[in-house]
């Protein structure tokens, strides 16, 4: 086995200054991505609720205090229950077996409020799902967006729809390349330059002796963490951090975050 076999495209690669805060190891010294706090426990991003049986080997984790870490089970459990419902009800996928908890019977309950009222609300319990599985990505693939003084993981913008309320077009363009052109390059040695790929240079212009300029094309790819049941794809520009999350190719989700003016201080 060469070198190249022994890659391992999950490691952290950049400044140790960040590693407590985006890196979880047992007996360590960490950061709890969202509140800051001494961090005694792993977040698994995506949660283990949105993928199947057997899971990939070696999801992504990130440290998580204990208390914020079980402060999401309830709402990421009615936000699968509601997408489930949604995808049973288009016949997208046939019916699972999940138990009886409270949080089964109040998505269900919320999904059939929004049938008969012919419409699907924006649900805050959803919402705040996502927010947390985007603060995971970002700290986990761009090594900025976790919990400091200064920056309290607070969204500018937080939109999502699903498949049956979207275009063909629509669909497939989630299946794009994110161009990097005029993109923010990650903190050297994040994860997420495991991702990124230098294609053929394209035409850009022609100088002031009429040759052709061109310039290489830089794109971000998506992270399919379990094929048809969870990716997602994050990368910056000068005013935000966006992230892209597409659960069982039917909830399609973007939430932005404000870069703040030192990347370095966290966002």
């Amino acid at each position: 086995m060469d070198e190249a076999d022994n890659f391992n495209f999950n490691k952290y690669w950049g400044p140790d200054d960040y590693r407590p805060r985006v890196v979880f190891k047992r007996c360590s010294d960490m950061q709890c991505v969202y509140c800051g706090e001494i961090a005694n426990t792993r977040e698994h991003c995506p949660s283990k609720v949105f993928l199947a049986k057997p899971y990939p080997a070696d999801l992504p984790v990130v440290p998580a205090c204990e208390k914020c870490n079980n402060g999401f089970s309830s709402d990421e459990l009615y936000t699968k229950v509601f997408i489930e419902a949604y995808e049973q009800h288009c016949s997208y996928k046939s019916k699972t077996s999940l138990s009886e908890r409270k949080e089964v019977k109040e998505a269900r309950r919320k999904f059939e409020e929004c049938i008969s009222s012919g419409e699907i609300h924006f649900d805050n319990r959803i919402s705040r799902i996502l927010i947390k599985l985007a603060i995971c990505h970002m700290t986990y693939e761009l090594t900025t967006g976790f919990y400091k003084d200064t920056w309290e993981g607070v969204p500018e913008y937080v939109s999502y729809t699903f498949r049956p309320n979207m275009t063909t077009e629509e669909i497939e363009s989630w299946d794009d390349f994110i161009i990097m052109n005029d993109n923010l390059l990650p903190i050297i040695g994040s994860r997420a330059f495991n991702h990124i790929y230098v294609l053929e240079p394209v035409l850009s212009a022609f100088d002031d002796k009429g040759e052709v300029i061109k310039k290489p094309f830089i794109v971000m790819d998506w992270i399919d963490v379990q094929d048809n049941n969870y990716r997602y794809v994050c990368w910056l520009d000068k005013t935000y951090m966006n992230i892209l999350i597409a659960i069982d190719e039917f909830l399609y989700a973007k939430v932005m975050f404000k870069q703040k003016n030192n990347l370095s201080e966290g966002g």
